[in-house]
């Protein structure tokens, strides 16, 4: 960005470089309302990152809330894609509940969707642009990179029992080896399938490693195929020198009734959870109707970088103007006029703020004006 728009703040500079990224890769900007139907989002609350919805009640009686996700809402608004693929960008506030704090608070946050066929070419063109919205904000940000498939046949192999699933997905999430062979100990699962489940949780440098591993322990079609998925991809991404920015995790688990396929969480220095997330979800598409249809998409959440990564570290003004009760207005109107004349940034004040450097001082006394610098 050019010295014109140093009156912006990183996080906004960050934003306008996003959406030149995204419309240079043919992305069009999808803008929406700010509220849906209570029931819309009822019915889908397992795919919401909470499950606490903002509600009020419109003039016709009818229960709103106020929106707390896009992607849902660009799934049911969207237009059916004329040449077989809609590629969509959005910046937009969502309302939910704060992961750091226990409140509702407004989100920005800035994403992609696509919408139709998605092939290997689509699904390297999103990850690569996942990868390469990171490191606007931090040049060595990671993409972390897992497949729902290879941790649902895994799971596959263990059991059938719902409960004990759901709690398998839990204990590969967070990664809780001790925990899980305990649970198989209880439940009297079979030892082959849970000895994979702990060997691919056990921390890997190497991504070259990790695939070799995955293919190694794969025990059903469906592993070997998010495998093979899993290798083209990261094949694709070396050649367009990213790799240094991918980690694969084949641990990783997601929602099946909602996900499928690839699931990226990306994280950037000095903070201390995923400022991004995203993946395939042709799931929901078919949960909302449109059945045979495919999407993957993903999200950066700005509210994770409020802690000081997007803040301005500059003044954000070139020069102050100081000035008192007996400062001539004419010469006060006078020099503004000329400052604006130059394009130079300037606030009036009648006391300087503490802490000032590298800004010009103009002091107006009477109908004079000294120059000076902090």
């Amino acid at each position: 960005m050019t010295d014109k728009f140093n009156f912006l703040y990183n996080d906004e500079i960050t934003v306008l470089k996003l959406r030149r990224l995204y419309e240079n890769h043919g992305f069009k900007k999808f803008r929406m309302g700010k509220f849906e139907s209570y029931d819309f989002y009822a019915g889908n609350k397992d795919f919401l990152v909470g499950n606490r919805i903002i509600t009020f009640t419109d003039l016709n009686g009818k229960l709103m809330a106020l929106k707390p996700d896009v992607t849902l809402s660009i799934v049911k608004n969207a237009d059916e894609p004329s040449n077989g693929r809609q590629k969509l960008y959005y910046t937009e506030n969502v309302y939910r509940e704060s992961k750091d704090v226990h409140e509702f608070k407004e989100i920005f946050q800035v994403g992609l969707e696509v919408l139709g066929d998605i092939d290997l070419f689509e699904t390297v063109e999103i990850i690569s642009l996942a990868i390469k919205s990171l490191t606007e904000i931090d040049k060595d940000a990671v993409l972390e990179i897992s497949h729902i498939g290879y941790t649902e046949g895994l799971i596959d192999c263990i059991s059938s029992d719902e409960s004990v699933k759901k709690e398998l997905h839990r204990l590969l999430l967070s990664k809780n080896p001790h925990d899980l062979i305990k649970l198989a100990e209880d439940n009297s699962l079979p030892k082959n399938p849970v000895n994979t489940a702990v060997e691919i949780m056990k921390p890997v440098t190497a991504n070259e490693e990790t695939i070799l591993t995955a293919e190694e322990h794969a025990l059903n079609v469906k592993m070997q195929e998010a495998v093979t998925e899993i290798k083209s991809i990261y094949a694709c991404l070396k050649k367009l020198g990213l790799e240094n920015h991918v980690k694969i995790d084949l641990s990783a688990a997601g929602d099946p009734g909602y996900y499928n396929g690839i699931l990226m969480q990306g994280y950037v220095h000095g903070i201390p959870r995923n400022i991004l997330s995203g993946g395939r979800y042709d799931m929901l598409m078919s949960k909302m109707g449109k059945k045979g249809a495919h999407a993957m998409g993903f999200a950066i959440y700005f509210d994770a970088l409020d802690r000081g990564l997007h803040k301005k570290e500059k003044q954000n003004t070139d020069a102050y103007i100081l000035y008192g009760g007996d400062s001539d207005i004419d010469t006060l109107i006078s020099l503004t006029k000329s400052l604006d004349g130059q394009n130079v940034s300037y606030t009036a004040v009648t006391s300087l703020p503490e802490g000032l450097t590298g800004v010009k001082v103009y002091i107006i006394s009477g109908g004079n004006v000294k120059e000076g610098a902090l």
